[in-house]
C-alpha cells in the first residue's frame, strides 16, 4: 500500500515538472518558421521565351528591342557575336529568339536561314557567354539555266523570270559586267548559261552558289566565269575568275586581310565601348592577334604612329590621291616616307587603343579628304591567282566542266530515268533501285 502511494506521488511530480518546462519555453509567433530548417518546396523559376524577326525599316537594335532586349544587353550580345555573325548583312525576315529566367536574359538565338542558328548562352558560374552553332542537314543540287535574249529582253529580266532570288541574279550580272558592256553590246540572240549549286532543306532552296556563267554574242564576244572557293571560310580569294585566274570583281581593291568578315560596318552605330551613338568612319574586320595586315594598293606611307583611340595606326597615300588607314595594330612594319607595293605586309592585327577585342579598323579617305566606305572603293589592279591557289582553281574548273557534262547527259536520258519507277520490280529490289534512281536523278 505504501509502495503504491509512493508511485502515485512520483508520477504527479514528473507530470508537474513537464508542465512547468512547457510553460518556460519561448512562444513563437504564429506563421513563423525555424530558420535552421530548409523549406521543403523550392521557389519556382519563371522561364519566358520571346520570338521575333527583323522587320522592314528596323536596325538590329530595334529588332532586339521588339523581343524585350534593351540596348545595354543588345550591345553585349552583338559584341559576343561579331566574330561569328556578319551583322552588316542583316535582312528582313532574320529570326530572333530570347530566353529569360526570372526576367533575366540567359539565352539568345539568331538565324539568317532555316539551317543555321547562332546561339549564346549565359554561364552564371563563370560569368560569361558561351557561343554555339546549330546546323541542320542539307544537300546540294546542281541546276543549269540557259537561253537567249529576245527582242526587248535582258539577262537580268530573264533570270528573274526563272524565279531566281534577286541576290543571285545580281551576282551573275555583276560577274559578267566585268567583261560585257550590256548597254552597248547586248543583242537579240545572245546566248547565256548559268550553273547553280542549290542547297536544299525540306524540299526548298535555302542557299545558292553560282558556279559558272557564260555569255556569247556577236558584239559582246564569248566569256566564261568560274567560281573558286578557297579552303578557308571567309577568304577574300573566294570569288569568280576567268580560266587563266583573273578575278572578275568590279573593285580592283585588294583587301587588307586574307579573309573578310565585317564586325561593324561604316556609318552611324552604337559604339561598342562607350555605348553612345557615333559615326564609324571605316569598317571593323575580324582578325586574330598577330595576323598579317596588307596594303590594299601601292602607295607611300604618310602615317605610322600611336594614339590612345586608334592604337598603332598606319596611313598610306595611293596614286589616285586617296588614303587608306589601318588601326589597332599590335605591330607597325613600315615607316613614314616608305613606299609600299600592293598586298605588302605593313603590320599585324592587334587590340591597341580603345577596343573591346582584337580586330582591324580599315578606313578610307577620298582625295578631297572626306571619309568614305572603304568597301565601296574602286581602284587599281585586279588580283590574279597564282601558285597553289591557281592549281586549285584549275582543279575546280575541271569539276565544274564535269558537272556541266553530266547535266547535259542527264537531259538525253531524262525519259529513261523518269520511266524507271514505272517498271514492275520485286519488293526486295525496290529499295536498291530507288537509291539508284535518286542517284541518277541528282546527276
Amino acid at each position: 500500500m505504501l509502495y503504491s502511494n509512493m508511485l502515485k506521488l512520483l508520477i504527479i511530480l514528473l507530470v508537474s515538472s513537464g508542465l512547468v518546462s512547457c510553460d518556460q519555453s519561448p512562444q513563437r509567433p504564429i506563421g513563423t518558421t525555424n530558420s535552421s530548417i530548409s523549406p521543403l518546396r523550392p521557389a519556382n523559376d519563371s522561364i519566358t521565351i520571346k520570338k521575333g524577326e527583323v522587320k522592314s525599316g528596323q536596325g538590329l537594335f530595334q529588332a532586339l528591342k521588339s523581343i524585350s532586349i534593351e540596348n545595354v544587353w543588345a550591345l553585349k550580345l552583338i559584341n559576343q557575336l561579331r566574330d561569328e555573325v556578319e551583322f552588316s548583312k542583316i535582312k528582313v525576315g532574320d529570326k530572333l529568339e530570347a530566353t529569360f529566367k526570372n526576367e533575366e536574359l540567359i539565352k539568345f538565338s539568331f538565324s539568317q536561314n532555316p539551317v543555321e542558328t547562332h546561339t549564346v548562352t549565359y554561364d552564371k558560374k563563370q560569368d560569361k557567354w558561351e557561343y554555339s552553332l546549330e546546323t541542320l542537314e542539307t544537300f546540294w543540287r546542281p541546276r543549269t539555266l540557259e537561253g537567249e535574249l529576245r527582242p526587248d529582253s535582258t539577262l537580268e529580266g530573264d533570270l528573274i523570270a526563272e524565279g531566281l532570288d534577286r541576290s543571285v541574279v545580281n551576282e551573275v550580272v555583276n560577274v559578267l559586267l566585268c567583261k560585257v558592256n550590256f548597254r552597248m553590246n547586248a543583242r537579240k540572240g545572245d546566248r547565256y548559261k548559268v550553273l547553280l549549286s542549290e542547297q536544299i532543306f525540306e524540299q526548298r532552296v535555302v542557299g545558292t552558289k553560282v558556279l559558272f556563267t557564260s555569255y556569247e554574242g556577236k558584239r559582246a564576244g564569248k566569256h566564261e566565269a568560274f567560281f573558286y572557293e578557297d579552303q578557308e571560310k571567309g577568304s577574300t580569294y573566294t570569288a569568280h575568275y576567268t580560266e587563266n585566274g583573273q578575278a572578275l570583281i568590279n573593285s580592283g581593291l585588294r583587301y587588307p586581310l586574307s579573309r573578310l568578315h565585317i564586325r561593324s560596318s561604316y556609318g552611324w552605330r552604337t559604339h561598342p565601348v562607350t555605348g553612345r551613338r557615333a559615326m564609324h568612319r571605316g569598317v571593323d574586320l575580324r582578325g586574330r592577334v598577330g595576323e598579317k595586315v596588307h596594303a590594299v594598293a601601292a602607295g607611300k606611307v604618310v602615317i605610322s604612329s600611336y594614339n590612345k583611340y586608334a592604337g598603332n595606326k598606319v596611313g598610306i597615300r595611293h596614286k589616285d590621291g586617296s588614303t587608306s588607314y589601318y588601326y589597332h595594330l599590335s605591330k607597325r612594319g613600315v615607316k613614314v616616307g616608305q613606299w609600299v607595293r600592293s598586298h605588302q605586309v605593313i603590320g599585324r592585327v592587334g587590340a591597341t587603343g580603345r577596343v573591346t577585342g582584337a580586330h582591324l579598323h580599315f578606313g578610307f579617305k577620298r582625295p578631297n579628304g572626306r571619309w568614305m566606305d572603304p568597301l565601296n572603293k574602286r581602284m587599281i589592279a585586279t588580283p590574279k591567282l597564282s601558285g597553289e591557289k591557281f592549281s586549285k582553281l584549275t582543279f575546280q574548273i575541271a569539276m565544274i566542266r564535269g558537272t556541266l557534262a553530266d547535266l547535259e547527259m542527264s537531259k538525253q536520258s531524262k525519259y529513261l530515268v523518269a520511266r524507271i519507277n514505272d517498271l514492275n520490280i520485286l519488293p526486295e529490289r525496290e529499295d536498291k533501285l530507288a537509291k539508284l534512281t535518286n542517284f541518277i536523278t541528282e546527276l
